[in-house]
């Protein structure tokens, strides 16, 4: 019995953390090209479509709902994300049995390591070894745990979502300034479902979890970036990792945010989401491929460049769940960058594609703006 107290918990967060994003990821990965559709670029979709259907769930209720709103949103969010995980996993098993393949890529597509990229590789993997030890092991508190722990702690135990103040413990009017931000509010629904303490998730679960992921987004955007330049790709994850490590110059860096405040949605936002954003249009506009020669826009069928404006419209509203200023800065960047290939390919279309992939941000902002 005493080994199975210690067990559920974890199943619970492999659960959670892994599986249902994972058959989430499934679930939307089908809008984009197959060659494109690897583990990796699943994991991360299925993140970005699951905080985007928290948001979803989420604001609603925290507007409207004044009691019991923790239970509602949990049993709302919990219904959503199996149905779409399991919508993914079926998906998967249907292209399998056909014989198509859902994977047409693979993380593994650049052949045999030769012996100095597996040292680079090593050293890489040493160093995202340390940074997990170190972020296990040495959490860091400040000022934002006397608020953003306290409500996570207080929407699993008070079932209330932002109506108390975690500074005195009363009644107080809706929070509007955090009230759409609603990071520690997933984390406290992980709490709930593993059992375990806000607090612990959000200070030696989450760091486990993001910053594995963050650096699985740098790699991807390495590949994008590389292209067939295979020796170039762990010595960029090896920069970043540095950089990480010794960015450390100013309470107010990525870096700073990405090792010590790891599980607020401030550096998720910034470590996570904006990078994001530079993913999805290297996907979009990828020249280095051999397999893709030439402007791959003009190759590939509006279908499937159609498909990651939809993955870039759940990034758009899945930025709301970090932080209110995230969705500005997400939408900036997806018009800005919409506009200057749009210039580049001559293709008018992308212009107004990004415009529609902001739409779930431009209605968050309105909300914030009609609530407060």
């Amino acid at each position: 019995m005493e080994i199975l107290r210690g067990v559920l918990p974890v199943l619970c967060l492999a659960i959670w953390l892994l599986v249902i994003p994972f058959g989430m990821g499934l679930f939307v990965s089908c809008v984009i090209p197959g060659r494109d559709r690897t583990p990796g670029a699943v994991f991360i979709t299925g993140y970005l479509l699951l905080l985007a259907l928290f948001e979803l769930a989420g604001i609603p209720v925290v507007i409207l709902v004044t009691y019991d709103s923790f239970t509602l949103l949990s049993r709302i969010f919990m219904a959503l994300s199996i149905a779409a995980a399991a919508a993914g996993f079926v998906l998967m098993i249907r292209k399998t049995v056909r014989e198509e393949g859902y994977f047409a890529g693979g993380e593994g597509t650049f052949g045999r390591i030769t012996l100095e990229e597996g040292l680079y590789w090593l050293l890489f993997l040493a160093l995202l070894g340390f940074q997990l030890y170190m972020a296990f092991t040495r959490a860091s508190f400040d000022g934002d745990d006397a608020y953003y722990g306290a409500q996570g702690t207080i929407a699993v135990q008070m079932d209330s979502l932002y109506r108390i103040n975690p500074y005195t413990g009363r009644s107080a009017p809706l929070d509007v300034r955090h009230a759409l931000a609603l990071f520690p509010i997933w984390e406290a629904f992980i709490a709930g479902m593993s059992g375990i303490h806000p607090v612990i998730v959000m200070h030696s679960v989450m760091p486990l979890l993001l910053i594995p992921l963050t650096y699985l987004l740098y790699f991807r955007i390495g590949k994008e970036l590389f292209g067939r330049k295979r020796i170039m790709l762990p010595v960029f994850m090896i920069l970043m990792a540095l950089f990480q490590i010794f960015g450390n110059v100013s309470v107010y860096t990525n870096e700073t945010f990405f090792l010590t405040r790891t599980w607020q949605g401030k550096s998720v936002a910034g470590n996570f989401i904006l990078p994001a954003v530079f993913w999805i249009f290297l996907n979009l506009f990828d020249d280095n491929w051999d397999e893709w020669p030439g402007h791959v826009w003009m190759e590939r069928t509006e279908r499937e460049n159609r498909g990651y404006f939809l993955v870039l419209a759940c990034l758009n509203l899945a930025a709301g769940a970090a932080s209110s200023l995230a969705v500005l800065l997400s939408c900036l960047l997806t018009a800005g960058l919409g506009l200057l290939f749009a210039v580049r390919y001559r293709k008018f279309g992308v212009l107004v594609r990004a415009g529609l992939a902001c739409v779930p941000g431009a209605a968050y902002v309105l909300t914030y703006l009609v609530i407060r």
